[in-house]
């Protein structure tokens, strides 16, 4: 009986641990901290067209966590706040990435990374990126159907 007491209150133990040492990292994770990131093309997120520049991807409001994000130049001239969405890698990020499709000239805001994590945060497809995408995906010669969008990827840095 002794034992049986025992080795619960380890594996309780060891579960408590498990579960700190994962907040930890997800916190750590995070958009905590504020991306900035200088795009050098013009780029359109929620419909909005932002121009090239420096800009700053942080979360809207600390209350709501990542949920929704925002995307601002520094001296806040041009903000979109943009609801997003969680994805993961099992290749955690060396560095902090932003990732746009490009259709053409036109590029959107896909996901961002924060640099150390395997958890990044998604953009669903606006009605426009899925009717460029509808485009290409239509755009057929012979058999050979067009080329999904490119994947362009921006480093950004962390503050």
């Amino acid at each position: 009986m002794k034992k049986v007491v025992t080795k619960g209150l380890v594996t309780a133990a060891l579960l408590v641990t498990a579960i700190i040492v994962a907040g930890v990292s997800a916190q750590a994770q995070t958009l905590q901290y504020r991306l900035t990131v200088n795009i050098p093309f013009d780029f359109t997120v929620t419909g909005k067209k932002l121009p090239a520049g420096t800009y700053w991807v942080k979360r809207a409001q600390d209350t709501t966590g990542d949920t929704v994000l925002q995307v601002t130049t520094p001296d806040g001239r041009s903000t979109v706040n943009r609801f997003s969405i969680p994805i993961v890698t099992f290749s955690p990020k060396n560095r902090g990435e932003v990732i746009f499709h490009r259709y053409g000239d036109d590029y959107f805001l896909a996901e961002v990374w924060p640099a150390g994590g395997g958890t990044g945060r998604a953009f669903p497809k606006t009605r426009a990126e899925r009717e460029l995408e509808k485009q290409a995906n239509d755009n057929v010669v012979g058999a050979v159907k067009a080329p999904k969008a490119e994947i362009v990827t921006v480093v950004t840095t962390q503050q």
